[in-house]
């Protein structure tokens, strides 16, 4: 599977768990949105309506495309907008940023590293041939994949930008579903919602897992 190696895993996995750990913590200690630090800029953005989408749509593919985290987008998406719009812009924003990223890669990079690793990016190419969509979905599923790398990655290959997007698309939906929950949790202060987004982003974990373990026994 194309990723990160052991050490990168452990630390975007912890940056994760600190992440969703905080945001729950934040949603315990205060009581309603409104007196939550960060309130005001979702307040600001739902207010300044179409403008307010704009920006926070250029802000998240700005954001994604260098490498900072999805859910983070997705929880600010829904505090700001609820579950079901801050959901779609944040995923929106980050799979706009996911093909910027793979296609200056593929564009102004591709070249010049297969020229000076020809033996890695062939493997690479390899890795990926057959069943891209679903190597891509999983790694997706997973909470410890660096997204940043991957997306480079891609674009050094010759695989197909439209699979890996599509397959991008679906996988995103579940750990962003879960932190746009949160957001939306905070926003009203609703400890079901708070507690409903652990529980969901526990099946994304099970489910990225179960996959990867039969993609591996198919493959023996």
């Amino acid at each position: 599977m194309l990723g990160p190696n052991p050490k990168t895993k452990r630390l975007a996995g912890a940056f994760l768990l600190l992440l969703l750990l905080g945001i729950v913590v934040l949603g315990i200690r205060f009581s309603s949105a409104d007196n939550l630090p960060v309130a005001s800029w979702g307040a600001w953005l739902q207010a300044a309506g179409a403008t307010g989408a704009i920006l926070f749509l250029l802000a998240g593919i700005l954001a994604t495309s260098i490498g900072l985290p999805r859910q983070l987008m997705a929880f600010i998406g829904g505090l700001s907008y609820g579950v079901g719009v801050g959901l779609l812009l944040s995923l929106l924003a980050a799979l706009c940023g996911c093909a910027l990223t793979a296609t200056v890669s593929r564009r102004y990079f591709a070249q010049f590293i297969g020229e000076r690793f020809p033996k890695p990016i062939a493997a690479l190419n390899r890795l990926l041939t057959g069943d891209l969509f679903l190597k891509i979905l999983i790694l997706r599923l997973q909470p410890l994949g660096t997204n940043l790398l991957t997306n480079v990655c891609i674009g050094f290959t010759s695989t197909s930008l439209k699979v890996f997007m599509l397959a991008s698309a679906v996988g995103y939906v579940p750990q962003m579903l879960v932190f746009s929950l949160l957001g939306a949790g905070v926003r009203v202060g609703s400890q079901t919602q708070l507690t409903l987004s652990i529980v969901l982003l526990l099946v994304s974990i099970g489910l990225g897992a179960f996959l990867y373990k039969r993609n591996v026994d198919l493959k023996q």
